[in-house]
């Protein structure tokens, strides 16, 4: 089992360099003087950072490893950048564990079409079983149509909207799977940022930071924070 996947599509967007930032770097490297990235981080275009996907693939091998109780869910999956990799484990790990998907499947981003049949085209493409697929909003899929049992969620229910609104969406999500979760499962929250921010990050959903804080304030879990390069994210465990 490896996760050198992490780093090539379609869990990574491949950016071609021109033949002049090609030969910069190449001299750049010759007269060890430094070295410069092929691809620019782009907010609106790349969905998760290296540092990000190699937090997820250890994350869920652990609740794997582990045999905490239950599957594997996802809270906005958009074009499965991220679902992508959770199948990719999975399947390499033999767990016989079940990764639900939920999404409205109207939000475009940079895609135009019908995200869902985007969605279900990457994973063929990847030659990875297609996931279970909840298609509605949140309000009317997940009080009915959660697995009993919870090991591993990833919520990425951001938009670039009001923070407001995205911390009343991830409450919502919270105090709906928060019952579900074995002891032990990972609660994972993209684009939670701790206390310190990182120069040049992206708090482009600060409404994750405020849920989290809101709905743990009386629960025994705490946050952990995590290095994301460009992006922030965070979790929980279920104690």
């Amino acid at each position: 089992m490896n996760n050198f996947f992490i780093a090539k599509e379609p869990y990574t967007r491949s950016v071609k360099a021109s033949p002049l930032f090609n030969l910069l770097k190449k001299s750049l490297r010759f007269f060890k003087i430094g070295d410069l990235k092929s691809h620019i981080f782009d907010p609106m275009m790349d969905m998760t950072t290296v540092e990000q996907r190699i937090s997820y693939f250890h994350l869920l091998n652990r609740v794997i490893d582990t045999k905490v109780r239950g599957e594997i869910i996802e809270f906005g999956t958009f074009t499965g950048y991220c679902a992508l990799l959770f199948q990719n484990v999975i399947e390499q790990s033999k767990s016989g564990k079940e990764l639900h998907l939920y999404d409205s499947f109207e939000t475009q981003f940079m895609e135009t079409g019908n995200i869902q049949d985007i969605l279900i085209a990457n994973f063929k493409k990847a030659k990875l079983q297609v996931p279970i697929m909840h298609k509605g909003y949140f309000q009317d899929t997940l009080p009915t149509q959660l697995p009993d049992e919870v090991a591993f969620v990833h919520m990425d229910c951001g938009f670039g909207g009001d923070k407001f609104e995205h911390r009343d969406i991830l409450l919502f999500c919270l105090n709906q799977v928060y019952p579900k979760l074995s002891k032990g499962a990972i609660c994972v929250l993209m684009d939670y940022m701790g206390a310190e921010g990182i120069e040049g990050g992206y708090d482009v959903n600060p409404g994750a930071k405020l849920a989290a804080d809101e709905f743990l304030k009386d629960k025994p879990e705490t946050m952990v924070a995590l290095y994301g390069n460009e992006c922030y994210h965070g979790y929980f465990v279920k104690q």
